[in-house]
């Protein structure tokens, strides 16, 4: 990089001129830009970090229900006092309304997640939340709760010891705390988890390996990375086993061979090497200044003035004036930039921060370059 220190007329100007670099991670902490140059234009997978098979997936399941047990942190609201006496009435109880004054129940949420190709009776973790206005689930008890799924069918039931990974002590921690201890509290209470305290009483489709064929579901959805795939699996096994559905779903063929033991062929195609582009693509987060830049994201002839900022890129060739020997040469706060033909957006952010650009002028030109269609690549703002 070539830093001219001055030019007649009083106009400063830097001329920079940059290599081509294969990818580059650029991250604004504060007012830097730190960049990470990688030399890799192509990265080496298997086939399974980039694709999954069809219903090799978590199913999600949902229920309500009551937490007992509490050290009078429960709720104080009528519908926890409700759902008490519902389920008392259910056990064949019957009490009237103001006979039930109970601080030490809380009406929860609990979430939990179907491992892919669960079977009934297997167990796994649940997250439970409380709706009401409890202080603390510290301590409590998830009364049996049945967990429905999306088509309103019962999926598994749950109960438990909960677990929150913190605790509240002294003052107000509930009816045991000491009197005068001063509170104290880690993490947060009213959230927790039941240890594999679900059983799953029903499983959820399995389509897999039905009428000799299994759908292979691609992460990203690209035309060019589903040809790719295609090209790899027909390479081991030959042609005509795979059919391109859409961008992101490729359908295969078992052949006979692996029609008893349909497994093992999913396996051997989920491990095939494969070797894949980084995208082209700028992503921004405004709130914390970070910038990532895929590979060789590059920007067209434009010129761009931002404050007391104003860049080249494409303008005719400049001859730079050189520093004498010993002379330090010096980035010019507020300059005009010169990027002699295109160049990608490594140089862009290399010239903004040799100049001391901000992380908030970056991203500013980074969202006007993209508006001009000077960015040849995918502009994404978290």
């Amino acid at each position: 990089m070539n830093l001219a220190d001055s030019l007649p007329g009083g106009n400063q100007k830097v001329t920079l001129r940059f290599t081509s670099l294969a990818l580059i991670v650029a991250i604004a902490i504060g007012s830097q830009i730190v960049s990470a140059n990688f030399a890799l234009a192509q990265a080496q997978v298997r086939l399974k970090d980039i694709a999954r098979v069809a219903g090799s997936r978590e199913y999600q399941i949902l229920g309500y229900g009551l937490v007992t047990g509490l050290d009078g942190t429960g709720d104080k609201t009528p519908m926890s006092l409700e759902m008490v006496r519902g389920m008392l009435k259910n056990m064949g109880m019957e009490l009237d309304k103001n006979a039930v004054q109970s601080k030490n129940c809380a009406a929860v949420v609990v979430t939990g997640m179907i491992p892919p190709y669960g079977k009934a009776g297997e167990s796994f973790d649940v997250v439970v939340s409380s709706i009401g206005d409890s202080k603390s689930l510290q301590g409590g008890v998830l009364l049996p709760v049945l967990m429905k799924g999306g088509d309103s069918q019962v999926y598994a039931v749950a109960q438990g010891n909960i677990s929150i990974g913190g605790f509240q002590a002294g003052t107000g921690a509930g009816a045991g705390a000491a009197a005068g201890a001063a509170a104290q509290q880690k993490n947060h209470l009213t959230v927790g988890r039941v240890p594999n305290g679900a059983i799953q009483e029903r499983e959820v489709g399995d389509t897999f390996g039905k009428g000799g064929i299994f759908t292979l579901v691609l992460q990203g959805k690209d035309a060019v990375l589903s040809r790719s795939v295609k090209e790899a699996i027909e390479r081991k096994y030959g042609d005509g086993w795979v059919r391109i559905v859409n961008p992101g779903t490729l359908e295969i063929k078992i052949p006979e061979s692996f029609r008893d033991d349909p497994v093992s062929f999913a396996a051997g195609i989920e491990d095939l090497p494969l070797s894949i582009e980084a995208p082209n693509r700028v992503v921004i987060n405004e709130r914390t200044g970070t910038i990532i830049v895929g590979n060789q994201v590059r920007v067209g002839k434009v010129v761009i003035s931002q404050g007391g900022l104003r860049i080249e890129v494409g303008g005719n060739k400049t001859k730079q004036a050189q520093a004498t020997p010993g002379q330090k040469q010096e980035t010019i706060k507020g300059s005009l930039i010169a990027i002699q033909g295109e160049t990608t957006v490594d140089d862009l952010v290399s010239a903004m921060n040799a100049v001391g650009a901000t992380p908030k002028d970056i991203i500013a030109i980074f969202q006007a370059v993209e508006a001009a269609g000077a960015l040849h690549g995918e502009l994404r703002i978290m």
